[in-house]
């Protein structure tokens, strides 16, 4: 079992293939330390879906990620704001002590704020997930 705490910059490899491919993950950053907010139940996170660029399809280019700025990218990337999701921490605990999880290395505080930047420019991140990361910018 790897180690993992939830908080800003802790990064997870989360199942995300299809059928015919279940042991396929997509590497998810938080942006968040765990908070308790309005309308959710205990400590929650804010975590976003790294994904590789397609060849010839649409993408949202807000924020570009490339091989050498993370250990688990090996392609050109974009950070997939549309899929942008508020989870509970305790919940990635549990998933990660039962394997369903991965915990992989801390994502460097640089490459955060240019992701966390994009949250804040791109026109698919979502009024729910821009007023929850709201929440955590207030003093």
């Amino acid at each position: 079992m790897s180690l993992f705490v939830p908080f800003r910059r802790a990064t997870l490899l989360v199942p995300s293939g299809p059928v015919n491919d279940p042991d396929r993950k997509h590497l998810f950053v938080l942006l968040t330390d765990p908070i308790e907010a309005p309308d959710f139940e205990g400590k929650q996170v804010l975590m976003v879906n790294i994904a590789s660029v397609p060849n010839g399809l649409p993408y949202d280019a807000t924020c570009i990620i490339q091989p050498a700025e993370h250990r688990f990218i090996k392609h050109e990337s974009y950070v997939f704001y549309a899929k942008a999701r508020i989870e509970a921490a305790d919940k990635l605990l549990r998933g990660v002590k039962s394997g369903q999880l991965t915990a992989h290395d801390i994502m460097d505080h640089a490459l955060v704020q240019r992701i966390s930047d994009g949250l804040q420019k791109s026109p698919h991140t979502t009024p729910k997930i821009w007023h929850f990361y709201a929440l955590t910018e207030r003093p």
